[in-house]
């Protein structure tokens, strides 16, 4: 198995309720998956963090590609009530010799939590779904 660092984005910040409970989930008990809260009164610091790293989740797994990995840390993550996966950035350091095409796993990967993310509570009939190209289980 290789291992794969990628960038979780999920739909909000953690909460100090959603950070408790992550750090009491057995599914990121071995670490390889960290997030980063914001200080609890941020308009006391001259610095604000930003939001968008604050809905970042850094992860380092170990799955047999870079979809496996991505979808068991989507999976995981919906454990920690109100949050779930949106998107997935790679950040592979490469040289300008050798910039590789984005990997596939990471394309669907990405694209298929940002529909998951418009898809959820919306009324879409599967009729509808399915003229779209897309499976309905």
């Amino acid at each position: 198995m290789s291992e794969w660092s990628f960038t979780l984005l999920v739909n909000q910040p953690l909460t100090p309720e959603q950070a408790d409970a992550f750090d009491h989930c057995d599914a990121f008990a071995d670490g390889s998956v960290s997030y980063t809260m914001g200080p609890e009164n941020p308009e006391d610091y001259p610095h604000r963090p930003d939001p968008d790293k604050l809905r970042e989740l850094s992860c380092d797994i170990e799955a047999p590609t870079l979809l496996d990995a991505v979808a068991q840390v989507a999976r995981d993550i919906r454990l920690i009530p109100g949050l779930r996966a949106v998107g997935v950035r790679y950040d592979d350091t490469v040289t300008l010799e050798g910039i590789p095409e984005e990997p596939r796993d990471l394309l669907i990967a990405d694209r298929a939590l940002r529909l998951a993310d418009v898809l959820e509570g919306a009324d879409v009939p599967p009729g509808a779904l399915r003229a779209l190209g897309l499976p309905i289980g």
